[in-house]
């Protein structure tokens, strides 16, 4: 059956009925059956259809019209009356006969030329009788009434059109001289000839440049329509702006930065993850008046020297010794920005890092103007002590606005709903602004390192297939050091796997997920997960498959399948 199924909005009850005997029908194995055949050279209509083509292996062919009306009538002025429509002159038979006349000529033009067919028309009466005496203008083999259609199997029915049609050529003199009674036509190669000229199957795939535009456009698309926030967060000088991932925080705090700047504002932007913030400092490389990076950057340029005075102090590096020297800069002159807007805000809520941003900014967190961006209740990965959003509302009293985010901008629907079924997102995505892809994200278990390995060259070669280019892709690991993506085997990919701090053209990146936060890659594969035992492991595993816009692939070991499944029902 070819489609294999039909739509059944727009098909006509006798047309299922046909359909489904056919491809239930055992004697019918072999045959080929073309459903709905579109003729767009029709002999009198701009475009016409076959309703069933039967292709019959060594017998012939049948060009079948189906009509289900439940009474049919042929007038006096010798008009067809088919139910309740209105009469036309060109009935059934005329209709069926101009169809196989102009599936003929197309077979007649293959290249090259397939051998003289037995080919005929039918028509199927599915809910009517149907009996004329000593018919004139067609055979009485080349119609079936309901009683018939109903005794007795599709197979036989057709098997007795063919062989009536093979009769009245043995009999025609004119089809001697390539028609004899022991013509086998068509052959199982000239079926195969015949289905690849009549319905020939083709794919035709998008240009990966386009699509990997198409993508990009779409997710940029899709956040663009976050920023009505904007609109509500330049009337409040202070404000808190949370949501889930994709939610579209990210370009709503590099907008804002913009507009910000287009004023004459001097604007600090920072996050906390490297990679976000070599990103923002690259968006926003032709703007003056932002200064963008991570806060630790910031901090560095303050105090040059720091590193040195590091290697003499007991204390904390990143937590504690940067932000005190950042500091002492700081107080010795005035503050260097009007505006602060701090992406992954969560990651940056403690003491020392708001002292540090409270002396940069004019009017200080108290009374300044400032933005800060974050998924407060699920991405607090780093051990180090974090306070949480309550921090950062204590130090500035009831003078902030709090704003919330809920439609998620990045992940197609499939890998939305993977996030939230494996997370404990509170509350929830309120829907998916993308359209769905029609992929799936996977899950593969694994019981070894080799399987693992196995695993993930499979993939890697299942997105190249499907027209990933390699810069597309990012392998995410639990692990620190030892990754898969690391440890890979496979020569074939792993000279192009290369890790976050050595990026390279035609590249497939990999790293941790803790370097991927914030970030995000149209493929994404997660590997190295062997246990989800605690809310770290729970937040990581949200975070790395968050990262997915477009296709995603979990690779964890057998040994974590009762923590998904945990995790899926919400334990």
């Amino acid at each position: 059956m070819i489609p294999p199924s039909f739509d059944p909005e727009s098909t006509s009850p006798g047309e299922r009925e046909v359909f489904e005997r056919l491809r239930d029908d055992p004697a019918t194995e072999g045959w080929i059956a073309l459903h709905s055949l579109g003729i767009a050279r029709h002999p009198r209509q701009i475009q016409g259809e076959a309703d069933f083509v039967v292709i019959v292996p060594g017998r012939g062919i049948v060009c079948l019209e189906v009509k289900s009306h439940l009474s049919v009538a042929r007038l006096a002025d010798g008009r067809w009356e088919l139910g309740r429509q209105r009469p036309e002159a060109r009935g059934p038979f005329k209709q069926a006969d101009e169809a196989q006349h102009a599936i003929t000529a197309e077979l007649r033009k293959a290249h090259p030329p397939l051998p003289s067919l037995p080919i005929t028309s039918a028509v199927c009466f599915t809910h009517a009788r149907f009996q004329v005496p000593h018919p004139t203008e067609w055979h009485p083999w080349q119609a079936i009434d309901t009683v018939a259609f109903h005794r007795n199997p599709i197979s036989a029915l057709l098997l007795g059109v063919i062989k009536g049609h093979r009769e009245h050529l043995a009999g025609t003199p004119s089809a001697r001289s390539w028609f004899l009674p022991s013509h086998v036509e068509p052959t199982p190669a000239a079926c195969t000839r015949i289905l690849d000229v009549l319905r020939p199957a083709f794919e035709f795939v998008e240009p990966p440049k386009i699509r990997r535009y198409r993508r990009q456009e779409e997710v940029e698309q899709f956040t663009r329509q976050q920023y009505q926030l904007l609109d509500m967060i330049a009337e409040n000088p202070r404000c808190i702006v949370k949501g889930a991932a994709g939610t579209g925080k990210t370009f709503i705090a590099l907008e804002a930065a913009r507009r910000l700047a287009a004023e004459g504002a001097r604007v600090l932007l920072c996050c906390y993850n490297n990679l976000l913030g070599q990103w923002l400092k690259e968006e926003t490389a032709a703007e003056n008046l932002i200064t963008a990076g991570t806060l630790h950057s910031y901090m560095g340029k303050l105090a040059p020297k720091a590193r040195e005075q590091h290697r003499q102090t007991d204390g904390d590096f990143y937590a504690e010794v940067l932000p005190e020297l950042a500091l002492g800069t700081l107080l010795e002159g005035f503050p260097p920005f009007d505006v602060l807007v701090v992406d992954e805000a969560q990651d940056l809520m403690l003491d020392a890092y708001l002292d540090v941003l409270d002396v940069s900014l004019r009017g200080g967190l108290g009374s300044g103007k400032w933005l800060c961006f974050g998924d407060f209740t699920n991405q607090a990965i780093y051990d180090s002590g974090l306070a949480g959003v309550g921090l950062l509302k204590d130090r500035t009293g009831a003078g902030s606005a709090s704003f919330t985010l809920t439609a998620n901008c990045r992940n197609v629907p499939s890998i939305s709903q993977y996030v939230e079924e494996t997370s404990r997102l509170d509350p929830g995505y309120s829907g998916t602004l993308r359209a769905e892809n029609e992929r799936e994200a996977v899950r593969e278990w694994w019981s070894t390192p080799a399987e693992q390995d196995q695993h993930l060259a499979k993939h890697l070669a299942r997105l190249h297939a499907d027209g990933f280019a390699p810069d597309e892709i990012v392998v995410l690991s639990f692990r620190g050091r030892g990754s898969a993506a690391e440890l890979c085997t496979d020569p074939r990919w792993s000279r192009q796997l290369t890790p976050f701090a050595k990026p390279q053209s035609r590249s497939i990146a990999h790293g941790t997920v803790h370097a991927f936060k914030g970030m995000d890659a149209p493929a994404v594969i997660v590997t190295d997960i062997e246990e989800i035992k605690d809310a770290k492991g729970e937040a990581l595993l949200y975070i790395a498959s968050s990262r997915a816009r477009d296709d995603l692939t979990i690779i964890a070991r057998d040994t974590a399948r009762a923590d998904f499944r945990r995790l899926v029902l919400g334990e």
